[in-house]
């Protein structure tokens, strides 16, 4: 999606990092502050661990703005076989699993395992989170609202197609599990529109008000 990918190449594994899909969550330098250490440059360095610790780490990134290629035959991330997406309290949905990002005309925009996706609206990399909501103090309790209708559900994994629309919600297209920022289950289903704008009064499902929102300030400029 035309996002710099910068590589980090250490003797037995190479780590990717992309900046714009990074949130500063902190799972990489807590986990191994040897290895990823912002205030150094090259902040990344591979060799200073081990080559398993370093994979399992750069996995532990919820936004997907890290991976990792090994190069010494070891095991590399594997697909999950379900899909996960956790609705963080006051903060962007994280998805783990097996998923593709579409553009509305069914255009392929990035396959990956882990993504941290932009539900307050300010993002300046849409889809993806780059931590705005932190600076307009997003407001959401992480809790599941009331869910549509389920869908015939016979599916426990399979790919997830998850299409952006402009000015509109997340559709989302394969089996899913939705979770509550305590873990717990709030909805499982093949179908499902999630709020993008950070107006929905039924979050993390859209409720449309990212439209009536539109039509308002269409009526103002008339």
């Amino acid at each position: 999606m035309g996002m710099k990918i910068y590589e980090y190449t250490g003797e037995k594994i190479t780590v990717f990092f992309v900046a714009e899909r990074c949130t500063h969550v902190g799972e990489c330098i807590h986990g191994l502050p040897k290895v990823f250490m912002e205030i150094r440059r090259p902040w990344i360095m591979p060799d200073l661990a081990d080559a398993d610790k370093v994979a399992e780490v750069a996995m532990r990134c919820p936004t997907g703005a890290l991976h990792f290629q090994r190069k010494d035959g070891g095991p590399e991330e594997p697909v999950p076989q379900e899909n996960a997406i956790a609705a963080v309290r006051n903060g962007p949905l994280y998805l783990r699993g097996n998923f593709e990002i579409q553009d509305e005309h069914g255009e392929m925009l990035l396959r990956d395992t882990r993504v941290a996706l932009c539900r307050c609206g300010k993002s300046k990399s849409p889809p993806f989170c780059d931590g705005q909501h932190v600076d307009i103090n997003f407001s959401d309790s992480g809790i599941i609202g009331q869910a549509p209708a389920k869908t015939a559900n016979n599916l426990t994994s399979g790919k997830l197609v998850v299409i952006i629309k402009p000015r509109g919600p997340y559709i989302l297209q394969g089996p899913f599990t939705l979770l509550s920022h305590k873990g717990d289950a709030g909805f499982q289903g093949e179908r499902a529109s999630l709020c993008s704008c950070g107006r929905s009064k039924n979050a993390p499902f859209c409720d449309g008000s990212h439209v009536r929102k539109g039509l308002f300030s269409r009526l103002m400029q008339s």
